[in-house]
């Protein structure tokens, strides 16, 4: 092919770089280009007048005629963008200015700063080795690191403003080559975007070769006559009219028959049968042998069959081959065999013919008697050692399967993989690293892809897989441009939730990724549960609160009110009234029994009821059908029934008193002997043991004066701490003070040991303590507290030392009244 003018070829200008350019794809930002001007489209329409095909099957052109007219308005407007300043890296979405170092994409022709493009080389890498363009995701297999102009000529071009040429741009002639069928290059200058289609006019051939016609490079024709291109088979033509691409494959059908003659077949005409006529069928031959008495039992076959091995010309010695046939004849005095169905005579020697088993260095041999056919089992045994040797043991060699030294055993490898995960298992294992041959299957960092490699130590390497579409938060805001790795949680967001939300608040979170929005706390005033009282300050999150009090909602019953905590739902839950039963028994004690409907049933009156003697010194709390009362009574109704039988009148008013009292003992007896005694001596407190005056110790007498106030606190709570334990069912009671100093916690442990009590400090300084512990059966109330005590010694005069001894003073113990009575008969005070 020559060329028709010298305008379409003669800008060579040098050899073109093309290591950086990708592979022909797809190119996304092509099929995103904003619409072409009217103009274009009227041309478009005028081309497709004169060709009626569709615009997107790419026919006559390498790009097809609607992406000539993209790539021409996509290199207008990158040329405008450029010289403007205007171009956006699509890295870091800033303006690509004239005089910064930039990297073209020679696949989609996006602009790109030089930096920018380093880092995102290094970033979205594939498993190739190579890189995906941020624009159109084509792979390149080496990374940018020079700034060239766009034909790839010059290294660092300078921008020159003055003499219009492009920024990035060399100046000089493009010739970066189009591609296939076009064989010539860019005549344009160096440019951004794609170059535009070829202008030249070439002598060019129809597809069948038969005719020429000169037209525009690049385009093509088809003549009406027949094709006659050799087809995939290389035996029949084709007989279609001259077209476009590759000839179909042959569909003419070749019959075929077997070389043993039973079998036929039609096949299509392909490279392999074409002009092949026979087939092999896998069936046994079954043809005559050359003795024309046995048949060939090898399958299907081309040539000729095998001669037949029982022939008296190839038979020359025994079965065994130990003895020529020739001796054998003349020893049994018979004739030589004729035909190949003559028996073969045997010599009636051992076989000796090598078999199978036995050790690989000397096998066992057939002991049998010089025989036709194949030797029999072999008697003897075999020691077998497996390959793993685990196994080695003597066997019989009619149990042998195979070679000796081929012998498995059927022990599994019980060895950890390389995985160090999982046993080995293998049967008769030799294997020295044992690597590990299944699928990891642990769940990757992105918690959404398995791991797919083989199983291995160590954690598993990132995922694989990356998203080009942009990641966004849950309102737009924040984006996250691709390639963004697989499992990356959505950008953070400033704004405020856009989300519809339970309550009517104000929104004070941020836009977050999670499913639940954080539950709202802005402060409120909510009702209890049981409507008793309004809580202020309460957070819209708190679903319900509850005051603290009895519910006292009436139950199902109608008996009772609800005497739970102040609660959500039901009071009873599905169960019954278990609050004991108020109404009042015989005895005017309340029936205690579970709620019930009715009468109370007839039960024992479990309540107590305190029980005094006479002089109430002694008490008991006893069950209110205690059955010693019925006991006295059933004693005192015997007794009347006698006197009945006597025929005495009887009174039965004692049997109907209800106010039962226990009987004195003598200490009852003792107790009021000596109030009448105090009575008549005036003594106001007859008790012996609290007459016993303390002994305090001049550190507490001394405290007692500083520090009044803190004495009289110990001594109430340690007063009541005993009596609380008195009083107590328990064994002890238990007062920790508050945290004090080294001279308060020693007045407190000298003070408790004249209440009997217990003391012991715990913690640490400064926040030490005392605990005090009040036995119930060991521990007492003083006669006089330690103020009490303090101020009486300030009461007692000091008394006066005199030289004259003063005789003693007795005082009367009787009150005088008056004038001194009489002396009359003395009175007995213990009368």
């Amino acid at each position: 092919e020559k060329l028709d003018t010298g305008g379409g070829g003669g800008g060579g200008g040098g050899e073109t770089n093309q290591e950086d350019a990708p592979p022909a794809e797809e190119n996304p930002l092509m099929n995103a280009i904003s619409k072409p001007t009217k103009e274009t489209e009227k041309g478009a329409q005028d081309a497709t007048d004169e060709q009626p095909k569709n615009l997107f099957s790419e026919q006559g052109t390498l790009e097809g005629q609607l992406a000539l007219l993209a790539g021409a308005d996509l290199r207008v407007r990158l040329t405008e963008q450029l010289v403007r300043g205007q171009t956006e890296c699509m890295v870091c979405l800033e303006r690509v200015k004239q005089h910064q170092p930039t990297w073209n994409c020679l696949n989609c022709f996006q602009v790109f700063h030089l930096n920018c493009i380093k880092k995102w080389a290094k970033t979205a890498r594939t498993e190739s080795g190579g890189w995906r363009c941020p624009g159109c995701q084509a792979v390149s297999p080496k990374t940018p690191n020079e700034y060239r102009c766009f034909c790839r000529k010059q290294q660092n071009p300078e921008w020159k403003r003055n003499e219009g040429l492009v920024p990035h741009s060399c100046g000089e002639v493009c010739g970066r080559k189009r591609g296939e069928p076009c064989p010539h290059t860019c005549v344009e200058l160096c440019h951004a975007g794609p170059c535009p289609g070829c202008t030249a006019t070439i002598l060019a051939t129809c597809p069948c070769g038969k005719e020429k016609m000169r037209m525009k490079c690049g385009e093509q024709f088809t003549c009406e006559s027949i094709c006659e291109k050799m087809l995939n088979c290389g035996v029949h033509k084709c007989r279609d009219q001259c077209h476009q691409g590759p000839c179909y494959d042959c569909l003419e059908v070749v019959n075929q028959a077997c070389f043993c003659g039973k079998s036929v077949r039609d096949v299509v005409c392909t490279v392999e049968n074409a002009g092949i006529e026979q087939y092999t069928c896998g069936k046994p031959c079954e043809k005559s042998r050359d003795c024309d008495q046995h048949q060939c039992d090898s399958p299907c076959h081309p040539g000729e069959c095998d001669p037949c091995l029982l022939t008296p010309s190839r038979v020359t010695t025994c079965p065994c081959g130990q003895t020529p046939l020739e001796k054998l004849y003349e020893r049994d005095g018979v004739s030589p065999r004729e035909s190949c169905l003559d028996p073969i005579p045997t010599c009636g020697m051992t076989c000796s013919a090598k078999l199978t088993c036995g050790p690989q260095a000397s096998p066992h041999t057939c002991s049998a008697v010089c025989h036709t056919g194949p030797c029999p089992t072999c008697p003897e045994t075999t020691v077998v050692r497996c390959r793993c040797g685990q196994m080695d043991k003597e066997i019989p060699c009619c149990e042998l399967t195979g070679r000796p030294d081929d012998a498995r055993c059927e022990r599994r490898c019980q060895k950890k993989r390389s995985c160090g995960r999982h046993k080995c298992g293998q049967l008769c294992c030799i294997d020295i690293d044992h690597v590990c041959t299944l699928i990891c299957g642990k769940m990757l960092t992105c918690t959404q892809h398995r791991c797919e490699n083989l199983c291995h130590r160590g954690n598993c390497k990132t995922c694989p897989r990356v998203s080009f579409d942009e990641l966004t938060c849950t309102c737009g805001s924040s984006v996250l441009y691709p390639p963004v790795a697989c499992g990356t949680r959505p950008p953070e967001c400033k704004e405020l939730c856009t989300r519809r939300h339970e309550c009517s608040h104000p929104v004070t979170h941020t836009c977050h990724s999670e499913d639940n929005c954080p539950p709202c706390t802005q402060l409120t005033t909510k009702l209890c549960y049981g409507g008793h009282e309004e809580r202020k300050n309460v957070a819209c999150l708190v679903e319900g609160i509850s005051c603290g009090k009895p519910c006292g909602k009436p139950l199902s019953c109608g008996n009772h009110a609800c005497i739970k905590i102040c609660h959500a739902g039901t009071c009873l839950g599905g169960e019954g009234c278990t609050q004991p039963c108020a109404r009042p028994r015989v005895c005017d004690h309340p029936c205690g029994q579970p709620c019930h409907v009715g009468d109370c049933p007839d039960t024992v009156c479990t309540t107590q009821v305190k029980v005094t003697c006479e002089c109430s010194n002694r008490s008991a709390s006893l069950p209110c059908s205690d059955n010693t009362y019925s006991r006295v009574t059933t004693a005192l109704l015997a007794t009347r029934m006698a006197d009945m039988q006597a025929g005495n009148t009887v009174s039965l008013k004692e049997l109907t008193k209800k106010d039962k009292k226990l009987e004195c003992n003598e200490e009852c007896s003792k107790i009021e002997r000596n109030k009448r005694l105090a009575l008549a001596l005036q003594i106001r407190n007859p008790e012996l043991s609290s007459k016993i005056t303390p002994r305090y110790s001049e550190f507490m007498k001394e405290f007692a004066r500083k520090d009044p106030r803190f004495c009289s606190m110990v001594h109430d709570e340690l007063t009541k701490l005993v009596q609380l334990a008195k009083e107590s069912k328990q064994k002890s009671r238990i007062k920790s003070f508050d945290c004090m100093n080294r001279e308060k916690r020693q007045m407190i442990h000298e003070y408790s040991e004249h209440f009997g009590c217990e003391s012991e400090s715990f913690d640490a300084e400064p926040k030490r303590n005392v605990v005090a512990t009040a036995l119930r059966d060991k521990s007492w109330l003083p006669s006089i507290s330690l103020l009490d005590f303090v101020q009486k010694m300030k009461k007692v005069p000091v008394p006066v030392s005199s030289g004259v001894s003063a005789s003693p003073v007795y005082t009367s113990l009787s009150k005088p009244v008056g004038d001194p009575a009489p002396s009359k008969d003395k009175i007995d005070w213990f009368d």
